[in-house]
This record gives C-alpha cells, structure tokens and sequence, in this order.
C-alpha cells in the first residue's frame, strides 16, 4: 500500500502550501482522513504512514473499527448524519462529532453524559450549500442555539462543521465557506462553559484549499487519500 504514504505525504504538502498562502502558522489545520470506504487494516496501514485522525461516517462502522483497532493511539471522529437510536455506537468512542445538526442531539448528548459523566466534544453543523438534501441548522438560528446551549454542565460544544455546494464555481465554495467562518468569528463574543469557538471544520477533497484560505482549522479528506490514483 505504497499509494497511502505518498497520497498523505501529497496532501501535507498541500495543506502546508494552502497555510503559507493564507498567512496562517504551519500545522493551524488539522486533517481528518475521512476513512468511511476502506476496511480497518488500510486505516491501520495509513495510521502506520503517521496519519492519527479518522473519519466515519456511520455509527456501526465507527464502532467496528474502532474495536478492530483498539490499543492504537487512533483518534475517531465522527461525521456522518446522526439518529439518536444511534448515539449508542458513537458516544463512547468519537473524539469528535462533527454532525450535530438539531437540537434534540444536543438535548441527547446531554443526557449521556448524565448518565455516564463521559463529555463527548461536539461540533454544530451549519447548512451553508443552499442544497436541500443537507442537514444542519440554518445560518439564521445558530447563533441563537449557542446562546441556548453555551452554559450547560453537560456538553462540550467546540465549534462549527458546514459543507459547500458540489458545484464548478469556486465564487461560490468560496462564498459558503466566508459566510460560515464570519459566523464563526461572530460566536467567539458568545463563548461560555459548554461553547469554545476552538475548530471550523470544512473543506474536503476538491475543496479544501480553499476552505484553508477562508479559516478552517480541520479539513476532511477521502478520496485523494485513499484512492490508489490520489485522485
């Protein structure tokens, strides 16, 4: 599996190139290696490349994986449509949900850890595409869910997710990504004991140069790692 070292060390090199353009410090963006196609023993061959951060996007394959390899330093992000029948294969092993995109998850995901004192570190995914098929809450709300939600005892909410449109137009990638890291900016005056404005997630493979550019702190990419063209 040669292909895994060289498409991640291409993809470091894009991401440290994005970075420098944008005048932001080396490693300010994280990548998540967006692992929902591949079996556990090519995410074990990409973590042996150095690669740590990994993303499903099912909550049954979080859980199969994540116990195929247990006892790695793999930290297991989750970014995928959340029921809340499902919580149950995610909570105990996510590092990260990327999805929250209503506020009965919140409601749910305060209630686990009432029940098992685990805080399970979240972000508020925010529909940015214009695209009807998208989850998330509306640009116009969520700021108020964070002033609803920002002292709670029992949630760790860290920032923002939002996903551009799959269209040609970088004018427009781009627009969607500006609008979510200006509310992004804007959440910063409403931080409290469960919100810390700490990660902007957005951008994937087609599009995360540009995401970079607009303030993304973590990228999550897929196809141009795990594809043996890199493509």
């Amino acid at each position: 599996m040669e292909y895994l070292a060289r498409n991640l060390a291409r993809i470091r090199e894009k991401i440290a190139q994005a970075e420098q353009r944008a005048g932001r410090p080396a490693g300010s963006v994280k990548l998540c290696a967006v692992s929902k196609t591949v079996d556990h023993d090519v995410i074990a061959a990409m973590h042996a490349c150095g690669q740590n951060i990994f993303g499903e996007n099912r909550p049954q394959s979080l859980r199969d994986k994540s116990a195929a390899l247990a006892g790695t330093d793999l930290s297991w992000h989750f970014i995928g449509h959340l029921q809340s029948n499902k919580i149950k294969y995610v909570y105990p092993v996510a590092a990260l949900v990327h999805s929250i995109d209503r506020r009965e998850l919140l409601d749910q995901f305060a209630l686990w850890h009432q029940k098992t004192g685990k805080l399970c570190p979240v972000l508020l995914e925010v529909h940015i595409s214009g695209e009807e098929a998208k989850q998330g809450f509306a640009c116009e709300e969520i700021l108020d869910v964070i002033k609803d939600y920002r002292s709670s005892q029992n949630l760790d909410i860290r920032g923002l997710m939002g996903m551009a449109p799959f269209v040609a137009d970088e004018t427009v990638v781009r627009g969607c990504f500006r609008r979510l890291r200006e509310i992004f900016e804007r959440s910063r005056e409403l931080q409290g004991s469960a919100y810390r404005a700490e990660h902007l997630s957005m951008g994937m493979s087609g599009d995360f140069a540009i995401a970079i550019a607009e303030g993304a702190t973590i990228v999550r990419i897929g196809t141009a790692l795990f594809s043996e063209s890199g493509d």
